[in-house]
């Protein structure tokens, strides 16, 4: 007879191992220098509208390498160094580097923004394919969903001290405005600068009500950096930049002395980067623009914000690694993993595993999640620092 995970003795078994994990997360932040999450949820993939992803993926396979042709060189950004090792190739065509120095993990060959401005004019529907995609960040369903984020950073920043009734702030790479609407329904005075036309136009055409303007974290535009915001935020922007010192200083100096900078970066600590690698769903260069061309740990994230000025008050990472993609890459069943490579040629996703391996993730994955967030391994980093004096 075959046994199932399902029986008395296997959910017996299951039960000890879940409990065991939740002693040693519980164990972890009393022994280190480290703050539990409060958020355990699963980490949501990074594509509101998937038809649109597969369409720039098998476009970007035809065209990219004349697009690589004109990538441009960079030493480490967070160092300048120029020593580094190659740590692993992408799977949409960029290689990440490790620093010699300072361990920061970047792509050195970037395609500039000059040249994704001419890839999109080349391709008759890649506005429609990005109208697409933005229209799936404004329906019901992404509302509640930033709704549910943001209003727990909101109030994290609260906890440290910030009052944000009245507040202004400025959200860096703003896009479709998500943060910004949350923002004002708990009455902050919100304004956003974001980089890509299309979206400063769409903002303009749906949400009139939001103050965008259209600029590049690296280059804010002069009004903007003397108004002496209270709060500056930059929700996954970080990541996108050629020069994210730059980006840091010209968030400092839009804050007023002792504001403060919240922020969110993919964590390069996480498990399904430093193990899956070219199989993570957030290791690409861009295949649709600027990708993850910086990734951060939580030890080069502080160290970015001291170099640029700030005191780190608080860091933590959340949300859950996928477990279900770390299992299949131990079964080696790399077909079905969650990465670019997969999004080109099957174009779809099961999400469901089959109902063995269901039954132990239902059991264990809430167990591990806690502790690598205990561990600030969770797969975003969120940081808040504060403007200090120069």
């Amino acid at each position: 007879m075959t046994r199932s995970w399902s029986d008395n003795d296997g959910v017996t078994a299951l039960s000890r191992a879940a409990d065991s994990l939740a002693a040693l997360a519980e164990a972890i932040p009393a022994r280190g220098q480290v703050a539990p999450s409060i958020d355990t949820s699963a980490a949501e993939l990074p594509i509101q509208n998937l038809p649109a992803h597969v369409r720039f993926a098998r476009i970007w396979e035809q065209r990219r390498a004349s697009v690589l042709a004109s990538a441009e060189s960079r030493r480490c950004p967070l160092c300048g160094a120029a020593e580094s090792r190659t740590w692993f190739l992408t799977q949409d065509g960029y290689r990440y580097d490790i620093c010699d120095q300072c361990r920061m993990i970047y792509i050195p060959e970037v395609v500039p923004m000059a040249a994704w401005d001419r890839y999109f004019a080349d391709i008759p529907d890649a506005r429609e394919h990005l109208r697409s995609q933005m229209a799936a960040t404004i329906t019901v369903d992404a509302l509640d969903a930033h709704r549910v984020r943001f209003s727990r950073y909101f109030e994290l920043i609260e906890r440290h001290g910030a009052a944000l009734r009245g507040a202004r702030l400025l959200d860096i790479g703003t896009y479709t405005g998500g943060a910004l609407k949350i923002a004002a329904e708990r009455s902050l005075e919100p304004e956003g600068v974001e980089g890509l036309e299309e979206a400063v136009q769409f903002c303009r055409a749906h949400r009139p009500e939001l103050r965008v303007t259209l600029g590049h974290a690296e280059a804010l535009p002069e009004p903007v950096r003397r108004q002496g915001f209270d709060l500056v935020t930059m929700w996954e922007t970080l990541e996108h930049t050629f020069d994210p010192m730059r980006a840091l200083a010209g968030a400092w100096q839009a804050l007023k002395a002792g504001g403060l900078l919240g922020l969110t970066v993919p964590n390069g600590r996480n498990v399904q980067c430093s193990v899956l690698r070219d199989y993570c769903f957030f290791a690409y260069g861009g295949y649709q623009g600027i990708g993850h061309v910086n990734l951060f740990t939580p030890e080069t994230l502080a160290d970015v914000l001291d170099r640029s000025g700030f005191d780190l008050v608080y860091l933590e990472t959340e949300f859950s690694t996928d477990w279900r993609q770390m299992a299949y890459y131990l079964q080696l069943r790399f077909e079905r993993i969650y990465c670019y490579r997969n999004l080109v040629r099957h174009g779809e996703f099961t999400r469901n595993p089959e109902p063995s391996l269901g039954v132990i993730l239902n059991w264990l994955s809430p167990a591990l999640t806690r502790i690598e967030n205990a561990l600030q391994a969770g797969p975003i980093a969120f940081a808040l620092a504060r403007k200090r004096p120069r």
